[in-house]
């Protein structure tokens, strides 16, 4: 990762990484391709229920994943910013 573009995305603070990288770049998105992958594979009768469970489950799942991200990310930064 570009270490001066880190600088700029952690100076918009964790909480905001995590909803626009973690709830809304992976569990919505996520949840759009799994509710549309899954409509195509296996075709329920309601086609409604599917996508509206996704769009809870997978961005709370955006939640962990976005602070899984950030950490990762913030230790990269810590480490390149000893040498």
């Amino acid at each position: 990762m570009n270490m001066e573009k880190w600088a700029q995305i952690r100076e918009k603070g964790k909480q905001r990484f995590v909803l626009v990288n973690g709830v809304l770049g992976w569990g919505v998105t996520t949840a759009i391709f799994w509710a549309v992958l899954m409509e195509f594979i296996e075709p329920s009768e309601n086609i409604w229920v599917r996508p509206i469970i996704a769009l809870i489950i997978f961005p709370i799942a955006g939640i962990a994943f976005g602070h899984l991200m950030w950490n990762k990310s913030e230790k990269t930064y810590e480490k390149e910013k000893a040498l």
